[in-house]
C-alpha cells in the first residue's frame, strides 16, 4: 500500500494521522509492505522532517525507529501542475506499484481539492474505476454550497463515487457509532424517543485550544463551517433520524438526509469571538469570524414536533468536552416531599466515552423523600490494550473499501444549504467578545433558560 498525505506539514498530520498510522502498524492492521509519502511545500531534509514529526507527537511510540523506515518526505508545491510529473515518476518507481493499494489523503484546505484531484487523474496516479485508487477528502468538503457542488461535479467527472471518501472523524468515534445501538437495541429508549416524552436535546462540542497555527484556514471557515456543518449536524441526524428499514449503510444515510432536509432554525442565534483572536497569526485585524456558535433548531417531522435541539460549540473553552444530552419532560406525579427532577440521558463523546442516566428514587431513611439518582457507564474503562481512535477506524475502513462511516454527497449538500442560510443571517446578529466560556454560557442561559447547567 502507498498512503500519500498532501498537507503533511499541518497539525492534522502530526496530531491525528501519524499516530493513527503508527498504531495500525503496531496492531498489525497495515499491509506487510507499505509506504507513507508525506508531501509538503516546506523545504526539509527527510530525516529532519521525520524527527520533527516525532517531536510533535505526544505519547509513547516504542517502535518508532522501525515505523519511520516506511516514511518518505517529498517537498512539493501541490498547487503547481508541473510538480506532479516528478511525483508520478516517484510513485511509479515504487516496487510493485501496479499491484499496490494507492490512497491519497487530502489534509489541505478545501480550495485545493479540485487542483490536487485533477492533477492526480491527469498524471495517471488515479484511474477512474480502478478501486485500488482512492482519495480521502478532509472536512469540510467545500466552503459553501456552491463550491461543494462544483467540487463534487468535478470529482464525479474524474473518478467514481466509490473512489471518493469524504471524511468526518466524528463518525469514527465510538460513542457516535453507539448512538444507533443505544436507540434501536433498547425498547426503553426508542419507545419514548419523541416530542411527547423529550423536552429538548443539547449537542455540544467544546475545544480548549485557540486557533493556534491554523488561523489562515480557520478565518475562512469559522465555527459554523468548521464544526456545525459536519460534526454537530451529523450528530443531530443520528439522534433525530427515524428507524431505518434495516441497519445498513444506505438505509441509515437515507434517514439522516431526511432529518437534514427538515431542519429549521430559530432566533436568537448566538455568535462569539474570543478575545485575542484578532492577534492570532494569519487573522485580519477586522475579522468578524465566529469562534463560538449557539443555535436553537427544530426538526419539522411528526416525531420531533416543537422539540428544540440546541447546538453549541466554541474554542477557548474551559476544557475539551463533547456530549449529547437528552432531557425528558417532567413527571406529572406530585410528591409531598421533594419534586422529581427531569430525567436525562447523557451520551458522552469526549473526553470520556460513556452513558449516564439520571432518574428519581426514594432517598434512604424513614421518610418518602424523592431524590435524583444516577447510573453511569464508562464505555472503555474495562478495555485492555489500545482502543482505536476515530482516525484509526476510518483509515482502516478505507483500506477495506468500507464507506459506511463516511458522508454521502446528499448529506453534505443538505447541510451546506442550511449553513449558507445561517451565514447570511449571521451578518444581522451581534458578535460577542468573550474572555472565557462562562461569558458565553451566561448569554445562552439568559436566552434559553436554566437547562445549560450541565454544560
Amino acid at each position: 500500500m502507498i498512503f500519500t498525505i498532501f498537507g503533511a506539514t499541518g497539525d492534522l498530520t502530526t496530531k491525528k494521522l501519524m499516530p493513527a498510522l503508527y498504531k495500525l502498524h503496531e496492531d498489525d492492521q497495515m499491509p506487510t509492505h507499505f509506504l507513507v509519502n508525506l508531501i509538503g511545500r516546506q523545504i526539509y531534509e527527510e530525516e529532519a522532517f521525520i524527527e520533527h514529526i516525532r517531536a510533535q507527537i505526544e505519547g509513547n511510540y516504542p517502535n518508532w525507529d522501525e515505523f519511520k523506515t516506511h516514511l518518505r518526505y517529498i517537498q512539493m508545491d501541490f498547487t503547481d501542475p508541473d510538480a506532479y510529473v516528478a511525483f508520478a515518476e516517484h510513485m511509479m518507481s515504487v516496487a510493485g506499484y501496479e499491484s499496490q493499494e494507492r490512497i491519497y489523503y487530502l489534509a489541505t484546505a478545501p480550495r485545493f481539492f479540485p487542483m490536487i484531484a485533477s492533477a492526480l487523474v491527469g498524471n495517471g496516479l488515479v484511474v477512474k474505476g480502478n478501486m485500488r485508487d482512492k482519495i480521502i477528502f478532509e472536512k469540510p468538503f467545500g466552503e459553501n454550497l456552491e463550491t461543494a457542488k462544483s467540487y463534487n461535479q468535478l470529482l464525479l467527472g474524474l473518478i467514481e463515487e466509490s473512489q471518493i471518501y469524504r471524511i468526518d472523524h466524528y463518525l469514527g468515534k465510538e460513542m457516535l457509532q453507539n448512538v444507533l445501538m443505544v436507540r434501536f437495541a433498547n425498547k426503553i429508549f426508542e419507545s419514548i424517543w419523541d416530542s411527547e416524552n423529550i423536552e429538548h436535546i443539547t449537542i455540544y462540542a467544546f475545544e480548549k485550544e485557540t486557533v493556534k497555527q491554523r488561523g489562515g484556514y480557520y478565518d475562512r471557515s469559522g465555527a459554523l463551517r468548521d464544526m456545525v456543518q459536519n460534526h454537530l449536524f451529523q450528530t443531530l441526524a443520528l439522534v433525530a433520524m427515524d428507524s431505518p428499514n434495516g441497519l445498513n449503510d444506505r438505509l441509515i444515510k437515507d434517514e439522516k438526509v431526511k432529518v437534514l432536509e427538515k431542519l429549521e432554525f430559530s432566533s436568537p442565534m448566538i455568535f462569539g469571538q474570543y478575545k485575542g483572536y484578532l492577534s492570532e497569526k494569519g487573522i485580519p485585524s477586522d475579522s468578524k469570524t465566529e469562534t463560538f456558535v449557539g443555535l436553537k433548531m427544530f426538526v419539522n417531522s411528526r416525531r420531533w414536533s416543537r422539540t428544540p435541539f440546541y447546538l453549541v460549540t466554541g474554542k477557548k473553552m474551559k476544557d475539551k468536552r463533547a456530549a449529547v444530552v437528552i432531557t425528558f419532560k417532567e413527571s406529572n406525579c406530585f410528591f409531598e416531599s421533594g419534586q422529581p427532577a427531569k430525567n436525562t440521558l447523557t451520551i458522552e463523546i469526549a473526553p470520556r466515552e460513556g452513558l449516564a442516566l439520571t432518574f428519581n428514587g426514594k432517598a434512604p431513611g424513614l421518610q418518602s423523600y424523592v431524590m435524583p439518582m444516577k447510573m453511569d457507564y464508562c464505555h472503555l474503562c474495562n478495555v485492555v490494550g489500545n482502543t482505536p481512535e476515530a482516525y484509526e477506524k476510518l483509515i482502516l475502513d478505507v483500506i477495506h473499501d468500507d464507506a459506511s462511516l463516511f458522508t454521502r454527497w446528499d448529506e453534505i449538500e443538505s447541510s451546506w444549504k442550511i449553513i449558507d442560510q445561517l451565514e447570511q443571517l449571521k451578518t444581522y446578529e451581534p458578535l460577542y467578545q468573550y474572555e472565557d466560556e462562562s461569558e458565553m454560557l451566561a448569554k445562552l442561559k439568559s436566552e434559553w433558560g436554566d437547562f445549560l447547567t450541565y454544560l
